[in-house]
């Protein structure tokens, strides 16, 4: 045998074993928890596809592992050498990592089992108390743990311990010149391999949200591997709030609590949940809420020849509420999903929809516990910014995404057009009316999204695709809403449209673009008796959920940062970028740049760039005191865990 396969044969070894290791440690966890899956109809082709997830997982860690033993040893076999020194200290260092792995492995196993999901970077926070370790060994519990994980690292140690002997006794054969071109082709792909899985085969590099696959959490959180979640979690470890020092998160929870008029202690452990009640019946309409991609009020305003792109949105306006003067609270599609549904606002360049998915109680959440069958319609791959495992832990019980679509459907990595979106969707609500349950169904288009694939249809329908691509989206959603409004479920459901944000259009006036953030909202519905009606007060994002929940009548306690928008009256609404915090009213626009600390003030109506900082200081100091506090207060109840 030639010493480059002798090398392969003691690296492969090794990963194989450490793989049956991680899969053994994988069925502790999935039997101490087994009891959740019980009222799973046929749980075990979904246990099943788990574990051939966990093997992805495990695999990938094993290979970031491998990869320098694998580089350095066969570079050396193909000099025809195996240093006895440098196995030796291979050998140390397999024993080493592999410690540290099955250390977070078996520490999981009841990690997992009291908090429901794998160790995160919420553990580092226990190393500055004196006495958790002495907590730990205390916990009689945990000695089967401690003996299982020492059963492990030796069992593990002897192995390569005594395959490094083995390849360091046994005489292997040299490489001949003639045989390099065999043999270095070989290691290339074995190092190929091992570069194909720590990244994986998907479009993108694994991550966390691909293991989730179903509607069972624990289902869907088996396959992934320990190790590989603890560093995704620890690398999206929280930055310091940019507003932090601004204001307390006492004062701003103070001027939240006395903006919504919180003035007994709350039910709930949130310092500003409110029960909210009505006087009339609760009502079960269907909602449907439908979040336009890059759907901004300016691309209603754009005509070609002499035309608008938009002519059902107006006709829709014609019939509906239509919010003139309302906000996305981001400026990307993770922001808009999270805020619409959940009522909160995003932490500028921080996702809301993180590895480890934080919970909410909001609008899903409400219906959901009432009786209400929630539905989300994704045009792509539904792992794309954590949506998949975010919505399924946020009180969603399908998910429609391109898996569940025809491949000859798919037009590019962003998956299906808006209009095959709405005809599945469409399709997939007749079902559901037959049931007689009231649905909350929710559709993210995204075909007004780069790469644009303009139908041949709408080649004339603009001067550029992009006008074309929002003639497209306009059409796609005039189709859905004429087919629904030959159901019977139309008559008894409210339809919620409005952007996920907006885009950059135009001359920028600003360090912020109000583009970005300036979106339509329309309610519609048959069931309304007083529209059209068009609604200048502001409004964000932040307040869809309890302004369905008005419109439904159903009694439920408010822990978001919204407001029912026919009930109640915003002195300002706030937004974000990735850099900057904006607030604006009927005439004011205020920007605060958290990084170099500079703000402005301006009439914006007038695309005035005059800076009124020092003119109007008592309204920037009133805008800015408004919005920092929305933002803290948010982000505190995040930070706590007090969202749900």
């Amino acid at each position: 045998m030639k010493k480059p396969i002798a090398v392969f044969r003691y690296i492969l070894s090794i990963h194989i074993l450490a793989l049956t290791i991680l899969t053994i440690l994988r069925f502790i966890l999935f039997f101490s928890n087994i009891e959740q899956t019980s009222g799973v109809e046929n749980p075990f082709p979904l246990i099943y596809r788990a574990f051939l997830k966990g093997i992805q997982f495990d695999n990938a860690i094993a290979c970031y592992i491998a990869i320098l033993p694998t580089v350095t040893l066969l570079v050396v076999a193909l000099f025809n050498k195996i240093p006895r020194l440098l196995i030796k200290s291979f050998n140390i260092y397999y024993i080493i990592s592999y410690t540290v792995i099955f250390a977070i492995s078996v520490a999981d196993i009841p990690y997992f089992s009291y908090y429901f999901t794998h160790l995160n970077n919420s553990i580092f926070n226990w190393f500055g108390f004196e006495g958790t370790a002495g907590m730990i060994l205390q916990e009689t519990s945990y000695y089967i743990f401690f003996a299982l994980f020492l059963l492990v690292v030796i069992s593990f140690a002897l192995f390569v311990h005594r395959i490094g002997n083995i390849l360091l006794k046994q005489p292997y054969g040299n490489i001949s010149k003639r045989n390099y071109k065999y043999y270095i082709p070989f290691v290339f792909l074995v190092w190929a391999l091992c570069f194909v899985g720590f990244r994986g085969l998907g479009r993108y590099p694994i991550r966390v949200s691909d293991a989730y696959f179903c509607n069972n959490s624990f289902i869907n959180q088996l396959g992934i591997n320990p190790s590989f979640f603890l560093i995704k979690s620890s690398s999206q470890a929280k930055k310091q709030n940019k507003l932090a020092n601004l204001i307390s998160a006492e004062e701003a929870i103070a001027y939240v609590q006395n903006t919504f008029a919180i003035d007994s202690l709350p039910t709930e452990k949130s310092p500003i949940s409110r029960n909210v009640n009505f006087e009339e019946e609760p009502k079960n309409y269907n909602i449907v809420i439908i979040l336009l991609e890059s759907m901004g009020v300016n691309y209603l305003e754009m005509e070609y020849k002499g035309k608008t792109l938009t002519p059902y949105v107006h006709e829709l306006i014609a019939e509906s509420y239509y919010f003139e003067n309302f906000y996305s609270a981001g400026i990307h599609t993770n922001n808009g999903i999270a805020s619409t549904l959940y009522g909160f606002p995003p932490i500028f360049e921080q996702t809301m929809m993180p590895s480890t998915p934080n919970y909410y109680k909001g609008l899903p959440t409400v219906l959901k516990s009432i009786g209400y069958q929630n539905l989300f319609f994704l045009t792509h791959d539904p792992s794309y910014d954590n949506m998949y495992a975010f919505l399924s832990e946020n009180s969603f019980d399908k998910i429609y995404a391109e898996p569940d679509y025809p491949t000859g459907k798919i037009v590019n990595n962003f998956g299906v057009q808006d209009d095959y979106l709405f005809e599945f969707g469409s399709n997939k609500l007749n079902e559901i009316a037959k049931q007689n349950k009231p649905f909350l169904a929710t559709f993210m288009t995204v075909s007004n999204h780069p790469p644009y694939v303009v139908p041949d249809k709408f080649k004339d329908a603009g001067a550029t695709d992009n006008e074309r691509i929002i003639a497209f989206t306009d059409n796609s959603l005039k189709v859905f809403m004429e087919n629904a409004k030959k159901q019977d479920w139309y008559n008894n459901t409210i339809f919620v449209i409005l952007g996920d944000h907006g885009r950059v259009l135009g001359k920028q006036n600003y360090e912020m673009s109000l583009s970005y953030n300036h979106i339509p909202l329309i309610i519609h519905s048959p069931l309304f008796r007083d529209s059209p009606k068009r609604i200048k007060d502001f409004g964000g994002q932040v307040d869809i959920f309890p302004t369905v929940m008005g419109l439904l009548r159903q009694p439920y306690i408010n822990n978001s940062l919204g407001i029912d928008l026919f009930r109640e009256k915003r002195p300002y609404t706030y937004f974000v970028s990735d850099t900057h915090l904006g607030c604006i009213d009927d005439e004011f626009f205020y920007i605060y740049n958290p990084v170099d600390k500079s703000e402005g003030l301006y009439h914006y109506r007038e695309n005035d760039t005059h800076n009124l900082l020092q003119e109007k200081k008592e309204v920037a100091k009133d805008m800015k005191e408004y919005s920092t506090s929305m933002m803290i207060t948010a982000d505190y109840l995040i930070q706590e865990q007090l969202t749900r």
